[in-house]
């Protein structure tokens, strides 16, 4: 692969990242309410699940996709349902702060980035449509290995930022007294990407 190709996937990648989804509003959302630390395992978990989608675009993701129609649509489904479940979470919060409520467990941080990013069906399509282009069985095991390693520590990075920036003393303070009305934003922007996804899914 060249080098432009090789700038050309991380430029995209970095644009795909840097869009307001689920994963951006879910690692926030764990670095306000829980520390720093947990809002880093959940970024993990969300570098981890774009690893896992680059080894399967590695072995053919368009061409599984292809030959099973439905599990586009059941990946769909699940997703659609996940994204609700935290969005209700989200309305269902009080709004404490770090200091008032226990750090979340990393594992279990972890797990939820992991499957908020794995069950989203826009990185199933973005990967399957744009980095199935680039990231084809004929790429050499080295250069194959290095995409992925350098698409994996861009996420880690950015999402690392995020949660850097919302766990960051100036932030909460400023967040005391707006929590809940941060926490119910949250929740219906996941909401509202719940009920998009379930419309274009139902078509």
């Amino acid at each position: 692969m060249s080098l432009d190709s090789l700038l050309f996937v991380l430029s995209i990648h970095a644009l795909a990242l840097i869009s307001p989804g689920p994963d951006f509003a879910v690692v926030t959302r764990l670095s306000i309410v829980s520390g720093r630390q947990t809002g880093l395992w959940a970024a993990a978990g969300v570098a981890s699940a774009i690893g896992v989608y680059v080894l399967i675009c590695a072995l053919g993701l368009s061409l599984v996709l292809a030959a099973l129609p439905g599990l586009s649509r059941l990946l769909a489904i699940v997703g659609t349902l996940y994204l609700g479940l935290l969005g209700v979470q989200c309305l269902r919060s009080r709004g404490a702060l770090p200091e008032a409520q226990a750090a979340q467990a990393g594992g279990r941080a972890f797990v939820t980035g992991f499957l908020t990013n794995l069950l989203n069906p826009k990185a199933m399509l973005y990967f399957g449509s744009i980095l199935s282009q680039v990231l084809t069985p004929e790429l050499g095991h080295a250069e194959t290995a290095l995409i992925g390693i350098l698409l994996v520590g861009e996420s880690l990075l950015w999402f690392g930022l995020v949660a850097s920036l919302f766990s960051s003393p100036q932030v909460l303070n400023w967040l005391r007294h707006r929590m809940v009305w941060f926490e119910r934003c949250i929740g219906a922007v996941l909401l509202a990407l719940a009920a998009k996804l379930a419309s274009s899914t139902l078509r």
